[in-house]
């Protein structure tokens, strides 16, 4: 018996998932003042909702955005970075690039520790990690002390130059700090980020410092309130590869869950693919703050690639292994203003939870995304949150009026046009994520989820030429259900930047892998778990001689043996050819980084579909999508395997619900997933 809690912007979504019984769901408004509380909350109303006592739950998986809010509102904690003397202003001189290259104002997000807060620590050690200087220790000590007394520190973070070669010196410094400041938090680069590139490795391990006390307080008091209520087991937390962790293990790498909440649906997307045979999905989570996209090609989900601009929290750059998610502000939420200029816009500024959509009656007076859905017809206030949550249509009408007044519009044209605005935002995210990374969107399906997901999905598919569409069971809290099939996961890397292949043999990359099995091995057996199911995967870090930035490629075991290093070569150049449109075959390739990914994998629950054999006859509803017309409106649990029907319509759940426009086809699977599709398709 699992329980997946995910905390979004706007919405908390659980789920209780039971072998050989049909899921119990339930969402409830965050609370954005204190997560947890709203989190606690609700799992005391889903068990009420069943009548299972605390004890009975086996597992409690949760995933949060509570590490990426305490960054992204500043309220880390005070933190002192300690690195080698004569490298104080790494963080300062950042490289010099622009994420907006024609804003004439453009300003990067200042450090997140203050330059008098950064201490040169006499020590050196060369780019192969032999010591050139010893570490001061006295040094050390003494400007740990000035941290604390003058800069008033908690949390210290130690980055060394060349520390991923040897981490002599790291390890000593935290021995060092944590016998004579025994209250203090200590991240070390070696440990967080053991890869070259001063830069990213010295801002991954200081937002690891900024957060790690406030991610600890908050998994403690989470862990500590479930175990009050008779829960005896870890509390697992998610984090952005995919994977979880027990909580004490995720709080020391509190950096690994900047992307908790989205990596759980893409990881249960993950889990459909390979369980329903859809290898290529695309997928869309649409709740109520955000829009998250991600792709998953040949069943596995993608990770994001590092050195591009894209991938930072609030402008910081963070060199961590993640999924490539692409974030954008078109939820729910989302609120639609006018520029100075007269255009319409849709986003990024949210409603969030409090006050939420006009329609929430909350005093919210914003007009939002929501509230444009409601007007169309395309939320049906009796059903939202399955009748558990009041929405007045009234109250988005009358939000509507100071926008639709300055663009001489009716309330309906304003909520198409920002239906309209935010299916083209949606567009470009899904560009952003395939057609940038050398992928065609064509190619693929897209897999919705979220509460809006399902919504939207059908018309974005068509602006994309995408021509199938795949709605999972439950998709209004699908990231909920994704942790429940989520395995336990750690990622090790070691760094060996500019080693050319041709010098290399198969017994020297082989062994490099073997030391990094030995670890993992270790690892897992310290949480408790049995490893002779253990799965390792070989990857490598690769690029040709003198390029900047490398790609990640998968080394294939049989054929390193067979073919030695020269496998690893093709398999770069095929991913270089595949992600930019060429390659350079006749040029050296060399390695970077070795990386071993370690997973135990856990059985998950295929939500058991509806098993009705009723024909169900459609009620009408006005939608406005095309002028006022009629949609047949079905409730999901009446679609029986195998059911068929045409669009419009439009199908209801207690979560979200689907719309499914006019020239689409629905047919449900064997497994309960929706699949709409366009008549007149090349699939048809």
């Amino acid at each position: 018996m699992r329980i997946g809690i995910e905390i979004g912007g706007t919405f908390t979504d659980l789920i209780l998932l039971r072998d050989g019984q049909t899921p119990t769901t339930l969402k409830v408004s965050s609370t954005p003042w204190d997560p947890s509380e709203g989190a606690l909350n609700g799992v005391r109303k889903l068990l009420e909702k069943t009548g299972v006592a605390w004890g009975e739950v086996e597992e409690v998986l949760h995933g949060s955005t509570v590490a990426t809010n305490s960054l992204i509102e500043r309220k880390g904690v005070r933190v002192a970075l300690l690195t080698t003397k004569g490298f104080e202003d790494v963080l300062l001189i950042g490289r010099q690039e622009k994420t907006r290259i024609y804003d004439q104002f453009y300003r990067r997000s200042p450090p997140l520790v203050e330059r008098e807060a950064i201490y040169g620590i006499p020590e050196r050690l060369d780019a192969d990690g032999r010591i050139v200087q010893p570490l001061d220790e006295k040094a050390l000590v003494a400007s740990v002390r000035r941290a604390v007394e003058e800069r008033g520190a908690t949390s210290i973070a130690v980055s060394f130059l060349h520390a991923y070669r040897n981490p002599a010196h790291e390890h000593r410094a935290r021995e060092l700090i944590e016998a004579t400041f025994a209250d203090l938090d200590v991240s070390l680069s070696s440990v967080i980020t053991p890869e070259f590139r001063e830069y990213e490795r010295t801002s991954t391990t200081v937002i690891n410092a900024y957060v790690r006390p406030v991610i600890r307080r908050y998994v403690t008091r989470m862990q500590d309130a479930l175990l009050s209520q008779g829960y005896r087991r870890d509390l697992m937390i998610m984090q952005s590869n995919g994977g979880v962790l027990p909580a004490e293990v995720a709080a020391r790498l509190p950096v690994r869950m900047f992307l908790s909440g989205p990596a759980a649906g893409v990881a249960g997307a993950s889990f459909i693919a390979r369980h329903c045979g859809i290898g290529n999905l695309l997928t869309m989570d649409i709740g109520g703050t955000s829009c998250d996209i991600a792709l998953i090609a040949d069943f596995q989900a993608m990770m994001a690639s590092k050195g591009l601009a894209e991938y930072r929290i609030d402008g910081h750059p963070i060199n961590i292994r993640m999924m490539d998610i692409t974030t954008i502000g078109a939820g729910g939420g989302s609120i639609a203003w006018i520029d100075d200029g007269g255009m319409l816009h849709v986003g990024p500024q949210s409603a969030g939870a409090q006050p939420g959509p006009a329609c929430y009656a909350r005093e919210g007076a914003d007009f939002t995304l929501t509230d444009a859905l409601v007007i169309l017809g395309l939320v049906d206030p009796a059903r939202f949150l399955g009748g558990e949550m009041h929405i007045d249509p009234a109250l988005s009408v009358r939000a509507s009026g100071p926008l639709a007044a300055r663009l001489n519009m009716s309330a309906e044209e304003l909520a198409l046009s920002v239906f309209r605005i935010a299916i083209v935002n949606i567009a470009q995210a899904v560009r952003q994520t395939t057609v940038q990374r050398g992928r065609d969107p064509r190619d693929f399906a897209i897999l919705p989820y979220g509460g809006g997901g399902a919504i939207f999905a059908a018309s974005v598919a068509e602006v994309m030429e995408i021509e199938s569409v795949v709605v999972p069971p439950n998709p209004g809290i699908f990231s909920a259900y994704g942790l429940t099939v989520s395995e336990i996961r750690l990622d090790y890397t070691q760094a060996d930047p500019g080693r050319k292949l041709a010098s290399l043999d198969s017994a020297a990359i082989t062994a490099v892998f073997d030391a990094l099995a030995v670890h993992a091995r270790s690892e897992f057996q310290g949480f408790g778990v049995t490893t002779d199911l253990l799965v390792l995967s070989m990857l490598v870090d690769a690029r040709y001689i003198g390029q900047g930035f490398e790609l990640t490629v998968a080394v294939d075991p049989t054929e390193l043996g067979r073919r030695g290093p020269g496998a690893i070569a093709e398999a770069f150049h095929a991913a270089h050819s595949s992600r930019y449109g060429y390659s350079f075959r006749e040029q050296d390739v060399e390695i970077v980084n070795y990386r071993l990914e370690a997973a135990m994998p856990r059985e998950g629950v295929l939500p058991e579909p509806a098993r009705t054999v009723a024909k169900p006859t459609p009620r009408p509803r006005t939608v406005r999508l095309n002028g006022a017309e009629q949609w047949g409106t079905y409730e999901r649990s009446e679609l029986p395997v195998g059911a068929e029907l045409d669009g419009p319509a439009m199908i209801f759940e207690s979560t979200t619900a689907t719309a499914v426009p006019t020239g689409w086809r629905l047919h449900v699977d064997t497994y309960g997933n929706l699949h709409l599709t366009r008549r007149n398709s090349r699939k048809e």
